[in-house]
């Protein structure tokens, strides 16, 4: 396959990966908790419950997509004589916090799964596992550890 076709196809994992984490905490989240109580209604959880659900499994393929294709693109770049130059070191660096987003997104779908508790006990506390702390968290490191790997990936463009 040709390069430029890799790249785009790696180019549009991201974009999707990072859209869909970014929509999510910016437009479905602040619009669940709106109006003057901030607790959700049972509908607005179920939409949430859905819209993440839907999401895993996109967000699971474009992480797929991103190792498959950022692995092509490594293997094309100029063999180890690039890796030991400061481009290299900075990759390295890329795929540390990839790697670390990779781990987070583990431990909130798998883990965490803030989207299957919704629904399941009857006895679910007034504040869902999918507003509580440590969900709430670790989704934003996964938006702003996201955005670090992008603004690596923009800086490795100029070297």
């Amino acid at each position: 396959m040709p390069a430029y076709v890799v790249t785009w196809i790696h180019l549009l994992a991201a974009i999707t990966f990072i859209g869909g984490w970014l929509f999510f905490q910016l437009a479905v989240r602040p619009s669940l908790l709106e109006g003057k109580t901030k607790t959700p209604s049972k509908e607005a959880l179920e939409m949430a419950q859905k819209i993440g659900n839907r999401f895993k499994t996109v967000g699971w393929v474009s992480l797929m997509v991103l190792i498959f294709t950022g692995a092509s693109q490594l293997l094309d770049e100029s063999g180890s004589a690039r890796i030991e130059t400061s481009w290299g070191l900075i990759m390295m660096l890329k795929l540390f916090v990839f790697a670390i987003v990779g781990g987070l997104i583990f431990v909130h779908d798998l883990i965490l799964d803030p989207y299957g508790a919704i629904g399941k006990n009857p006895r679910v506390e007034t504040s869902p596992l999918l507003f509580a702390g440590k969900v709430v968290w670790v989704q934003r490191f996964i938006v702003i550890l996201s955005l670090v790997v992008l603004g690596i990936a923009v800086y490795l463009t100029s070297l």
